[in-house]
């Protein structure tokens, strides 16, 4: 297909009613899921219900909007305003400003959009698009992994975490922030949230500071009661390397690839030693059922490791994980290994710097902040599912800026046309 080609099929195509094809034929439930979240406000002065609230602060992130003040102007159409009453079946004389998006948002119970999140991933998990995709056609991949969200010069609320840099020095400071950790369910280059956890302090005098592992026990329990049944292999960085987390999994039927590095310095000092005897170039190595740990406290652990050759330098990646490793399988857990680096790229770095910029304050209040995570979550997945999933958005190549304008114009200058059925076809290759 050559340039004009590309420049003729996105004239002729609305994306933005395919946007709205993927929501009703995936999560045909979403906006009446809006609809009824726990509405707290005096219902004598409701202006706007729930769901006109949420579908127009989701339709603005889809559209890459990265300020609240851009979203009502952007989208403050006749069209744009007749596309959201056509979406939610009701009749729409104005879309809400955004202090009263946030305004709302600042009552939501955060809980209730946990029951969403949970929606969306069974809906992908039954409609049984990515099977085929699963680590030995049998597992899928979650990896695990915490990012920044807001920094702070001054405490910014009773949950903030802090830590103090230069200690001791005289340009001692300390920073206050907000954190997330979460659990992503990574496809190819596609990653979707599957669970978040805020790692936060319950109030602002503690003893000892929320962490990263802390809030992975919490998450777990949930993720283990909100998908019982699901197959999952737990991919996470050399943080995640302990015996505890390991046990965990085990004990809740999960499988594991973990990061190795000095981590677990027994069991790296082990695979050197064998390494030196065996004296062998191979790209791939690996060992099961390696005894490691204190005496009384044996553990045993399979290891894999790959030595990754790009001219004269070779990059050395290694991996803890539960399932034996053979000839047969070993190249695959090496990718499931390798894509631990997609909850980085694809996940938070196209949230911070590409589409939705996780770490602008789209509020001041908390709760509200919270709440606008979540949604860029829902705005993540169904963005990726057109921008991976359908033919004529892959083959313009279009750029995720371009995707964004062109769902900017669709919406807000083309009233929403008769919506097709959509055929989401990806093209995810294991490669090493």
């Amino acid at each position: 297909m050559n340039r004009r080609e590309r420049r003729n099929l996105r004239k002729e195509v609305n994306i933005f009613s395919d946007v709205i094809s993927i929501l009703k034929q995936y999560f045909p439930e979403l906006t009446s899921m809006f609809e009824r979240l726990t509405d707290v406000r005096n219902q004598s002065y409701v202006k706007y219900s729930m769901s006109v609230i949420f579908v127009t602060r989701l339709l603005g992130l889809l559209c890459g909007k990265t300020s609240m003040r851009n979203l009502t102007e952007s989208m403050n159409t006749d069209i744009c305003i007749k596309n959201i009453s056509k979406i939610l079946e009701i009749e729409l004389e104005e879309i809400p400003h955004y202090d009263t998006i946030n305004d709302v948002f600042e009552q939501v119970e955060v809980e209730e959009l946990r029951d969403i999140q949970k929606y969306m991933i069974n809906r992908i998990i039954r409609s049984k698009m990515f099977e085929k995709y699963r680590c030995m056609n049998r597992y899928y991949q979650v990896v695990i992994d915490g990012t920044h969200l807001v920094t702070f010069k001054e405490k910014h609320c009773k949950n903030c975490l802090k830590r103090v840099h230069n200690r001791g020095n005289e340009d001692e400071y300390t920073q206050y922030y907000h954190y997330v950790l979460e659990a992503k369910l990574v496809v190819g280059e596609i990653v979707i949230s599957l669970d978040t956890e805020f790692v936060e302090n319950e109030k602002e005098d503690v003893s000892k500071q929320d962490c990263e592992i802390k809030a992975f026990y919490r998450m777990v329990k949930r993720i283990k009661r909100n998908y019982p049944k699901m197959r999952i292999i737990i991919t996470g960085d050399a943080l995640y390397g302990k015996y505890k987390i390991m046990e965990k999994c085990q004990a809740n039927g999960w499988e594991y690839i973990i990061r190795l590095k000095e981590n677990l310095p027994s069991l790296v000092e082990e695979i050197r030693g064998l390494e030196k005897s065996e004296n062998t170039e191979e790209e791939i190595k690996y060992w099961n059922q390696l005894e490691y740990g204190l005496a009384g406290m044996e553990k045993r652990a399979n290891v894999i490791k790959y030595n990754k050759k790009e001219g004269n330098k070779t990059t050395e990646f290694m991996w803890i994980t539960s399932i034996t490793i053979t000839e047969s399988n070993k190249k695959e857990l090496v990718y499931f290994g390798r894509q631990r680096w997609r909850i980085e790229n694809e996940g938070f770095n196209v949230q911070k710097t590409k589409t939705f910029n996780i770490e602008h304050m789209y509020s001041k209040n908390y709760n509200a902040m919270k709440v606008h995570y979540f949604l860029i979550q829902f705005a993540h997945t169904l963005r990726q599912l057109l921008e991976k999933g359908i033919k004529y958005v892959m083959e313009t190549k279009m750029s995720i800026k371009e995707v964004s304008d062109a769902i900017t114009q669709t919406l807000t200058k083309i009233n929403l046309t008769a919506l097709r059925k959509i055929q989401l076809r990806f093209n995810l290759k294991l490669i090493i």
